[in-house]
């Protein structure tokens, strides 16, 4: 039977009634304090749509962000916690999650009779974990803006927050229970991305502070300075709710469908939408340089929205709807890309195109489920250089089941590209995160490398999967000289550079394979050409010598192995 609250409309419950209280609503962001190594340094999106939505329902919400605050954030959010908050909102992400978890807990011991929720991958994927380990009265499921909705109705109606669509609750036995509930229909998307509030978004502190950590000040060319502000003054924007393409290191591709319970239908907004938001967001932020479309695929093989957008974007432009200079950047299928896309795509202003290309070995995209699209790298990347747009390629230099020979054609590959005008930022192996394929798959458990991560302020601890090394041993050893050599070439170069951009990275990673592997054997690039590539960039660049012993974490066989995360991406309570 229907439960009588969820068959009433939510604009009716929502409105007071006789002086009734509004419930108020805390919802705090993920938190990063290693400052942009596991999320972006940026607002988190999900977290204000939440609230965006929330506040045009009427309900008082106030977003925490743990990775913009003056003091610490423990300090912060304690302060915040003196005034009394009836629903507060934990988003989480895998790489953050021992962080957010000891803010749950400062959050529960402040403010004991407020209801505590959890939501983002990890809630939607691991709910039992989380609710384990948090001190958590619910979880939601997927997106966060149909279930908090519901949970201030309830708690408006004196109701219990049991059984509500799209989330999971503790029965009486302290088993977790799970309620399926519908994605966002297209018209929900679209109103939730509308209803953003941009204009409270800390967007300047962000990069009042990325302008400090660059040194924007001290770059005697203009033209350097300036493209540094286009980079640094960056707003995101989200026009899709889901990636169906299912590459089985993804987890995001499996978020929606994990909490409806069946395949979600893909939606986006328009093109008249798109260039809506656009305005808004220049409205709002007026010395934004660049607009992210942050979508996980922007562009489709069967495309109806890309070419009509870029002819929208230009003809704004013409007649000072938006500014002349704004710059675009966007995530795409790299098959996805035609010369007539491209060229569109560069008359609209958009600089840079990410592409998941993953890896050059047709082997590796094959485990990845993306062997399709090994055919189009080349060609799409020659197009877009000759164009003047600057391809950003994603790279995962090992797979679960890859060999040296593939190793050794990503390194290669990745050279030619770097130095012909891309960028590339690299992964050196699979991360598994919770809901991807390859994280359910028992076959990976021999390589899975665990790290113990403890929650502060607690005596709670557990073991977390960190990382799939491959299963051939002579490629596991490989990738992990080379990452301990890449860790003290980072290190080396810290303590002189303030900002190391990715291209740098790149070649680090270049010249650590070089030096571990057997570079005439696998016809890689020379030491010498990598380093002086390097140079080019960084004049002083001199290698690493004393490589010195590194801590290494347990492997469920037993060997070692060296860690350090590197995040592919975030999501957060409702965020993607």
């Amino acid at each position: 039977m229907m439960d009588t609250l969820d068959a009433i409309p939510l604009s009716l419950l929502l409105k007071p009634v006789d002086g009734t209280r509004q419930p108020h609503v805390l919802l705090i962001g993920p938190y990063d304090p290693k400052g942009g190594e596991y999320t972006f340094l940026a607002p988190p999106l999900g977290v204000w749509r939440l609230a965006g939505v929330l506040q045009r329902s009427g309900i008082p919400t106030r977003v925490f962000d743990p990775n913009c605050c003056a003091a610490s954030p423990e300090t912060s959010l304690a302060a915040l916690l003196r005034q009394p908050w009836d629903v507060v909102g934990i988003s989480t992400t895998g790489m953050t999650l021992q962080y957010d978890l000891a803010l749950a807990h400062l959050t529960r011991r402040l403010q004991p009779a407020a209801r505590l929720i959890v939501g983002g991958m990890e809630a939607t994927f691991e709910p039992e974990a989380v609710m384990r380990l948090g001190p958590f009265d619910l979880a939601v499921l997927g997106e966060g803006e149909e279930p908090l909705l519901a949970i201030v109705a309830r708690l408006r109606a004196s109701s219990g927050l049991e059984g509500i669509p799209g989330t999971a609750w503790r029965g009486p036995d302290g088993a977790i229970q799970r309620a399926h509930g519908p994605a966002l229909t297209r018209e929900g998307l679209r109103n939730a991305i509308s209803e953003t509030p941009y204009e409270q978004m800390p967007y300047e502190q962000y990069w009042e502070r990325l302008e400090a950590s660059y040194r924007i000040g001290s770059l005697p060319v203009k033209a350097d300075r300036e493209a540094r502000l286009s980079e640094i003054r960056s707003v995101r924007l989200i026009t899709l709710n889901y990636c169906p393409m299912g590459c089985t290191f993804c987890s995001s591709t499996n978020f929606l469908n994990a909490a409806q319970g069946s395949t979600v239908k893909i939606s986006r907004l328009n093109v008249p939408e798109c260039l809506t938001m656009i305005q808004r967001i220049v409205r709002a932020q007026p010395r934004v340089r660049t607009i992210i479309f942050q979508d996980d695929i922007f562009v489709f093989r069967k495309d109806d929205r890309v070419l009509p957008l870029c002819e929208a974007i230009v003809a704004a432009k013409r007649v000072g709807e938006i500014p002349p200079d704004l710059q675009f950047i966007s995530t795409n299928r790299i098959d996805a890309m035609t010369p007539e896309r491209l060229a569109a795509l560069r008359r609209a202003g958009f600089r840079v195109l990410g592409f998941g290309v993953e890896s050059f070995s047709v082997e590796i995209l094959r485990e990845f489920n993306k062997a399709q699209i090994h055919a189009r790298i080349a060609p799409v990347l020659e197009e877009a250089l000759r164009l003047g747009i600057t391809p950003f390629l994603d790279m995962i230099l090992t797979s679960p089941g890859c060999k040296l020979t593939d190793l050794a054609e990503n390194i290669r590959q990745a050279f030619v590209w770097i130095v012909a005008g891309c960028e590339v930022g690299m992964y050196p192996y699979v991360i598994p995160f919770s809901g991807s394929a390859m994280a359910r798959d028992a076959a990976r458990l021999p390589t899975t490398v665990f790290e113990r991560r403890h929650i502060a302020g607690t005596d709670l601890s557990w073991n977390q999967p960190a990382k799939i090394l491959p299963l051939d041993a002579d490629t596991r050893a490989a990738i992990l000289r080379i990452e301990a050599r890449f860790e003290r070439e980072l290190l080396n170069l810290q303590r002189s550079v303030s900002h190391l951009p990715s291209r740098v990275r790149s070649y680090l990673w270049i010249l650590s394979a070089v030096q571990e592997m057997d570079g005439p054997r696998h016809s890689l690039p020379s030491q010498h050409d990598v380093t002086q590539a390097l140079r080019t960039l960084l004049p002083e660049f001199e290698p690493a010598t004393d490589l010195g012993p590194l801590s290494r974490p347990q492997v469920a066989d037993g060997s070692k192995a060296a860690f350090r995360p590197h995040a592919t991406g975030v999501a957060g309570l409702g965020q993607r």
